[in-house]
């Protein structure tokens, strides 16, 4: 009786440690009949009872199969077009990404790897499902969702189990970044800039016309593109742009929405100096130069702008401001908004101040007026007859400003004032009329 005993509890035993095995084999049948709620249904038993178990009670090639045809089963799921299929699992290529790794890191310690080499090769299809869901969120507007997708597929295929078969696509990352930076999650965006360039990413696309089709087609490399140009598959080969000056500038926008002043100066001066004919970033620079008041880095900066980019009368008209304003060398900033206006003479703000230039020059003139005794009657008329001569020049870029914008009240304002200084009352009158008029 006790032997028979015994024997019974042996066979209870084995029941139990085979039990993972049944609920396995049904998950691939129905699998392979595209049964997808059944081989759900059965693969989620077999992982209770595996969750249950440990580890070395399951012989290896059971433990193998429910690890690549749990990923099977849940990749499925997640590519379905059925959106009842998808709502079996709304984490479904999570569950496949996961159980694909778990496989390879169960049999990198096996006594015979079963599915590694397949498992790899499915790593694209979960990597093409996070990019498809991030697709769809972000024309949802939902880019934290969409930034998930990009990252999702990013670390996926760098993931450092996959060995060789691990794969830095910094494309994925650089669009997380953006995505990133439309969901709010500045942090997020400059993680992913700052290890684009890290990484040396450069976003060279590589296209050639293919004979075939007479359409489009981009290369993953220069090498395929040549190879197909050289068999004659394609013509016209196409090589981009290397944008990493334009990742350099989405990074400093992102150093400054978090106020990162270190990171943000550090990363502009590197870009500077890699990329020193940009003329986008230098225009960044001169900001950030007039953002700090450093108006000396500015008007060097000014210079470079102006021997790059000489048709540009916006650099001729910041220089000007500068000098007139902060170095308060007037001879010198009506030299520049003259310039501006030979290059672009519709600039109405550098025309308007010319006129400033020349009411600053007869404010130094009403100083020496002021500073003079009562007996100093004709050196006082001298230089009255100096001033208003100073006030009629101005009064001609004034009114030559108003004609290209008469809808500038500040324009109107000076013109009121010089009318008065030079005695036309009644101009002097009509500004002040128009000013009155729009609510001034």
């Amino acid at each position: 009786m006790k032997k028979f005993i015994v024997a019974v509890i042996a066979l209870s035993a084995m029941s139990v440690q085979a039990q993972e095995a049944p609920k396995v084999t049904s998950a691939i049948i129905a699998l392979r009949g595209s049964e997808f709620v059944e081989a759900k249904g059965f693969i989620d038993e077999a992982s209770t009872i595996i969750e249950g178990k440990n580890q070395s009670e399951i012989k290896e090639k059971i433990l193998s199969k429910f690890y690549y045809n749990k990923a099977l089963i849940y990749l499925k799921i997640a590519a379905s077009p059925d959106a009842e299929i998808q709502a079996l699992a709304t984490d479904a290529n999570d569950i496949a990404a996961g159980s694909i790794l778990d496989l390879i890191k169960f049999e990198s310690t096996s006594s015979k790897p079963r599915y590694t080499q397949d498992a790899k090769n499915e790593v694209p299809n979960i990597a093409y499902n996070y990019l498809v869901a991030a697709g769809i969120a972000y024309e949802s507007e939902d880019y934290e969702g969409s930034y998930n997708g990009y990252i999702s597929a990013y670390e996926l295929k760098k993931n450092e189990l996959l060995g060789d078969f691990a794969q830095l696509d910094t494309g994925l990352l650089f669009n997380a970044g953006i995505i990133a930076g439309m969901a709010g999650n500045t942090e997020a965006s400059v993680d992913a800039f700052r290890a684009c360039l890290d990484l040396g990413y450069k976003g060279i696309t590589y296209t050639a016309t293919y004979v075939a089709t007479d359409q489009p087609k981009q290369y993953a490399n220069k090498v395929l593109m040549t190879k197909d140009v050289e068999l004659g598959l394609a013509s016209d080969p196409i090589v981009g742009e290397d944008v990493r000056s334009s990742v350099f500038i989405s990074l400093i926008n992102a150093y400054k929405k978090l106020e990162d002043t270190e990171n943000y100066d550090a990363a502009l001066s590197e870009a500077r100096v890699m990329y020193p004919e940009n003329k986008d970033l230098l225009d960044i620079q001169l900001q950030a130069f007039l953002d700090k008041k450093d108006y000396d880095g500015a008007l060097a900066n000014l210079d470079e702008a102006i021997a790059k980019s000489p048709e540009k009368a916006i650099y001729r008209f910041v220089k000007g401001n500068i000098l007139q304003t902060e170095v308060k060398d007037l001879d010198a900033a009506l030299t520049e908004y003259q310039a501006a206006i030979e290059i672009d003479s519709t600039l109405s703000d550098a025309t308007y101040m010319c006129g400033l230039v020349f009411i600053d020059r007869a404010n130094k003139v009403s100083e020496q007026m002021n500073g003079l005794g009562l007996s100093e009657t004709r050196k006082y008329d001298a230089l009255k007859k100096k001033q208003k001569e100073i006030f009629v020049t101005s009064l001609g870029y004034f009114e030559k400003a108003l004609e290209l914008k008469a809808d500038d009240m500040d324009i109107v304002r000076a013109l009121m004032e010089v009318y008065r200084k030079t005695g036309d009352y009644q101009k002097s009158l009509d500004m002040k009329t128009i000013l009155e008029d729009a609510g001034e």
